[in-house]
């Protein structure tokens, strides 16, 4: 490598590098080494410091073995690593001297859960073969600022996006709500025409209609933004008969029978877990061609969790729908029913906030199976 592209490295290499070294000659050498090379270099051999250069996605942590010497700085270290934003593994760098504490180093690592970017180094080690791990580690760092960027990026989007809906839902509530008000007043008016009357019930519908849409936007924009969600053990059975007495008008309507099994305890919001029963119920009701709809609901234990279903005796949804219909405002099939096309959305974004998947098996014309899964709960 010429003269030239040292140089032109040197200068942009800004990255801040965390030196966590006792005081003496090798930390002297090592920060010099370093420095040397561009690099901004914070020297002091604190759990402390590593916390704060995590903090402040510092670029790269050189440890030296001197610096784990007891247990309880060992299980701090490792809890600051495992404290980590979601798009950092942030590389450490540990030197070993004659490996006099590689027992220490080894209780380090099973107390570590981020290791992904971990090397171990024995020294006396060359300058070159130093600075060439130092700089393999900061490529993989930079990589995960593009990361970090991205991420930032995206949720300054999205919030602004749910900022913009919730504003516009907001505004258009009040207005809407004199619009309904006055369709329905005028269609009880006697003095009407049958016509006019017609067009003021089409009118009304679909200004009903809106205003579930509405209502419903709202309330996905509320979901998408709660944060510290209350999990706690959660009955499935009273979930069930709460969704069903909230349902109670729209099954005496269609004339459906929802049965359901033994269900399980799982750990979850009832409030949430009530909402998302219930969308799926009213789903499988409302989109159902069946002369009386057939609901019935079960669960079994799947790999460490309880996988939950909801199956119906409806037409069913094509293959190429499956993957659609947890989108928002998606509604497929041919017999499109009324509706705000965010029900099942809404059930999606309940079951992710409970750390778990949903989906749908189906057959046309011999009905659907829900699925999703949920946390067994913690005696």
């Amino acid at each position: 490598m010429n003269s030239n592209s040292n140089s032109r490295s040197r200068l942009d290499s800004k990255e801040h590098i965390v030196l966590s070294t006792s005081i003496g000659r090798n930390a002297i050498v090592l920060r010099q080494t370093l420095e040397s090379q561009g690099f901004v270099c914070v020297s002091a051999p604190t759990v402390q410091t590593v916390a704060d250069a995590i903090q402040t996605d510092a670029s790269l942590v050189v440890i030296t073995e001197e610096v784990l010497t007891t247990e309880e700085k060992i299980r701090d270290l490792a809890k600051c690593l495992n404290n980590q934003p979601e798009w950092s593994d942030i590389p450490v760098i540990l030197l070993l001297k004659d490996c006099r504490r590689f027992p220490s180093c080894m209780t380090f690592l099973r107390n570590a859960e981020y290791y992904g970017s971990l090397v171990l180094l024995e020294m006396p080690l060359k300058q070159h073969e130093f600075i060439s791990v130092v700089r393999s580690c900061l490529q993989s760092r930079r990589q995960q600022y593009v990361l970090r960027d991205t991420l930032y990026q995206l949720r300054e989007s999205n919030q602004a996006l749910e900022n913009f809906s919730h504003m516009v839902a907001h505004e258009l509530r009040n207005p809407l709500n004199v619009i309904v008000l006055g369709l329905e007043m005028l269609s009880k008016d006697d003095s009407i025409n049958p016509m006019t009357r017609k067009i003021v019930q089409i009118g009304y519908r679909s200004a009903t209609n809106l205003e579930r849409t509405i209502k419903a936007m709202l309330n996905y924009g509320k979901l998408k933004a709660k944060e510290n969600i209350v999990f706690e053990p959660v009955d499935m059975n009273l979930v069930v008969e709460r969704a069903v007495l909230n349902l109670q008008q729209v099954i005496a309507d269609s004339q459906a029978k929802v049965d359901w099994t033994q269900l399980p305890t799982v750990r979850g919001n009832e409030q949430l877990l009530t909402q998302l029963i219930s969308n799926l119920i009213k789903n499988a009701i409302v989109h159902n061609t069946a002369n009386i709809p057939e609901i019935k609901i079960w669960a079994q234990s799947q790999s460490g969790r309880w996988q939950l279903y909801v199956t119906d005796n409806g037409a069913g949804i094509s293959p190429e729908d499956e993957e659609k219909i947890f989108a928002l405002f998606q509604r497929v099939g041919k017999n499109r029913v009324e509706g705000s096309g965010i029900g099942l959305a809404l059930c999606s974004r309940i079951v992710e906030l409970h750390q778990g998947t949903i989906g749908v098996r189906s057959q046309l014309d011999r009905g659907n199976i829900f699925y999703f899964d949920l946390a067994v709960a913690r005696e």
